[in-house]
């Protein structure tokens, strides 16, 4: 599991979340207050994000795979208490979007096929090749936020290609051990994330 809990989190302990920007043109928009009380409710989601991408780099002794099915459970909870946290706004949120599009299958009607594959996904995750996949990808998301303050355009196609490097480099290892069907799995979750986090990244080329 930890496969897809390392690439979900990318993206909100990046902070990119923080900068979703939502088109002007849709109607009833959350105003400023609820949009600070919506992002107070996913404050525990990117805290343990963050907590995540920091733990799989520096932990060494205790592979990331081994703690997959802890850490799956924990995201679907709090996802979960996202969804009560924010189940009064009515408006129109980017943030709430982006969760349900990232966490919303894998904890709902998808929750089933990620258990299937888990244990292949687990088998993926415990070899040296796919860590260093994971490994680039932590310290390449590192360089980009640095970038973030001084040029944001730059900041996200930074995002971009390193989301696409990532796929890249672990698909081989998936699609060996777990087959295409698990492989499909990713390229879902990839595509319904990236469908609202960053709309004008294009990684089809590294899903297929």
């Amino acid at each position: 599991m930890g496969m897809f809990l390392y690439l979900l989190p990318l993206l909100f302990a990046s902070g990119a979340s923080e900068d979703l920007v939502l088109d002007p043109t849709f109607a009833n928009k959350c105003s400023a207050s609820k949009e600070a009380r919506i992002s107070n409710c996913l404050q525990p989601i990117i805290d343990y994000a963050n907590s995540i991408q920091k733990t799989s780099t520096e932990d060494e002794n205790t592979p990331f795979s081994l703690k997959g099915g802890e850490v799956f459970s924990k995201l679907c909870n709090l996802y979960t208490d996202f969804k009560d946290c924010t189940a009064d706004v009515h408006c129109h949120s980017i943030s709430i979007e982006a969760v349900e599009a990232s966490y919303g299958y894998m904890c709902g009607a998808g929750h089933n096929l990620f258990e299937k594959h888990a244990a292949c996904f687990a088998e993926v995750e415990a070899q040296k090749e796919y860590n260093l996949c994971r490994n680039a990808a932590g310290k390449a998301m590192d360089d980009a936020v640095k970038t973030k303050k001084h040029n944001l355009d730059k900041y996200f196609y930074n995002l971009c290609q390193i989301m696409d490097d990532y796929l890249r480099c672990c698909r081989p290892f998936v699609v060996e051990k777990c087959g295409s069907d698990a492989w499909r799995l990713v390229a879902q979750i990839t595509v319904d994330s990236l469908r609202v986090t960053m709309p004008d990244c294009d990684v089809n080329r590294a899903l297929l």
